[in-house]
């Protein structure tokens, strides 16, 4: 099993570069689907059950409509289904993950797109709450997302981000506060409420994380 882990680990490694367009990691995440539930469960990946368990704290009613976005193949779904929420879409870049949340039969809605600057396939003010675990990486998404979240979610909703601590350092577009200041630009302008930025001990393989939640305006 550590075996296992060490080389979950070291494929994260390879794959969280700054540099990486969304059509090598779309075609990684691809190859690494069918096994990547048992291999992040060796590397001890709590962030799906604890971002789910997050976004309990906020959103109350379990029949909210909850977009996963960068579902993956659906770990964050599965937690949600745990604690009872029964309304959820989810959004990834790998068609192969894609294939395999839907095997799950957890998910409303589920469609392939990148999460950035593009215009997904939703109308504005649709969801009630929006997940996003373990996407902020380097090379994968950054803070070009986040109109298309404040688009999406509904007045009242929240966001909820999940992800490695360590990467506010080693992502060239994150570096510098730049991630942090684009979330406290967007709170400076009324677009959202910054309501925590929440420490997390042990987020991926003994790694610490961090959670942000924002309720939009």
């Amino acid at each position: 099993m550590a075996e296992v882990a060490e080389k979950c680990v070291t494929r994260m490694a390879v794959i969280a570069d700054s540099k990486a367009d969304s059509t090598k990691v779309k075609e990684y995440y691809d190859n690494w689907a069918e096994t990547y539930t048992k291999d992040f469960a060796s590397a001890d990946y709590k962030g799906p059950r604890l971002g789910a368990e997050k976004l309990a704290q906020f959103v109350k009613d379990k029949k909210s409509l909850i977009l996963d976005a960068g579902c993956g193949v659906g770990s964050v779904g599965s937690e949600l289904k745990k604690l009872g929420y029964t309304n959820l879409d989810g959004v990834d870049l790998s068609p192969k993950s894609i294939e395999a949340s839907k095997a799950l039969n957890i998910y409303q809605r589920l469609f392939i797109d990148k999460l950035g600057d593009n215009r997904l396939d939703v109308e504005d003010d649709t969801y009630d709450a929006l997940i996003s675990i373990g996407t902020f990486i380097p090379g994968h998404v950054n803070q070009s997302a986040f109109p298309e979240f404040l688009r999406i979610v509904k007045p009242g909703g929240f966001i909820i981000i999940g992800m490695r601590e360590e990467f506010l350092e080693m992502a060239t577009e994150y570096q510098n506060g730049q991630l942090d200041g684009e979330m406290q630009r967007l709170a400076d302008e009324k677009n959202w409420e910054w309501l925590q930025r929440e420490p997390i001990k042990e987020f991926f393989a003994a790694k610490p994380g961090l959670h942000f939640v924002f309720k939009v305006l």
